[in-house]
């Protein structure tokens, strides 16, 4: 199996996956998913009806709009790194139009769960504590990005430990990955 039959192989596992997931399932998969060549399934959940707020805010944080906020225009970005740029854009649009589902589940960029700190006063990482600052920046992070989504805060780390999931994927999608993958081996020995 190439990269491009196991990639559409894993886009369409994830597509079906998430077209069933809950709220904690999406986010889940946001914030422990490996983004290295993942940007066909990010641009697929951004433009999904049933996004909720938490979901969108953390796969927000998770493209490090800090970073980008560097660059004044898509066209100054890094080429690796543009397809970032306009995510993140898309995103905060989406807020800025209400163009969301309605939440059901809270998540907070300043004390991201999913990313546990150690610190029992300060349990998840800050990650509007990226964002740049003192006029450095070529554009601001919108305020409705820096705060928290209310409702309760679901216990991803906990979550995916408990329920086996790997690199953002639950066991079933893991699983059909590893079978096809050595079905090709199986195929290709022959």
């Amino acid at each position: 199996m190439d990269d491009a039959d196991f990639d559409e192989l894993y886009l369409d596992l994830m597509k079906e996956f998430l077209s069933t997931a809950t709220p904690v399932e999406w986010l889940a998969v946001v914030t422990t998913m490996n983004y290295d060549g993942n940007g066909a399934l990010v641009d697929w959940i951004i433009k999904q009806p049933k996004l909720e707020p938490a979901v969108a805010k953390a796969l927000y944080w998770y493209q490090q709009p800090g970073y980008l906020q560097h660059y004044a225009t898509p066209d100054k970005v890094p080429s690796i790194n543009r397809a970032g740029w306009g995510r993140i854009h898309a995103l905060a649009q989406r807020f800025e139009d209400g163009d969301l589902a309605p939440a059901s589940i809270g998540w907070d960029p300043a004390n991201d769960l999913a990313s546990p700190t150690g610190n029992d006063k300060h349990p998840g990482y800050d990650w509007t504590s990226e964002a740049v600052k003192n006029g450095e920046a070529k554009w601001e992070i919108p305020a409705a990005m820096l705060k928290a989504v209310p409702g309760v805060q679901p216990d991803i780390y906990t979550y995916v430990d408990e329920q086996g999931w790997e690199e953002g994927m639950p066991p079933h999608v893991q699983q059909a990955l590893d079978e096809a993958m050595k079905e090709d081996d199986a195929d290709t020995e022959d």
